[in-house]
């Protein structure tokens, strides 16, 4: 799977989608698929499908934290 370069949570993506972002707990990092609807994110998945099958779901929750670090998957 190609990734692009990290982004910092500040900057927002311009395509809705699936992205991966960067969750921090203490000293461990762990990378999360999120579905960007062009506003918001959504909660993360261990997987891709999983992610953009949550995300466009209406009844779902989106992620406490809006601005963590994230990068665009590449088909």
């Amino acid at each position: 799977m190609n990734l692009t370069d990290w982004f910092p949570g500040s900057a927002k993506p311009v395509r809705k989608g699936v992205y991966q972002r960067e969750y921090t707990y203490g000293k461990a990092t762990q990378s999360q698929y999120c579905y960007w609807d062009g506003e918001f994110w959504y909660m993360g998945e261990p997987r891709a499908n999983l992610a953009q099958a949550y995300g466009t779901s209406p009844t779902n929750g989106l992620a406490p934290n809006q601005s963590l670090p994230w990068r665009g998957v590449l088909k």
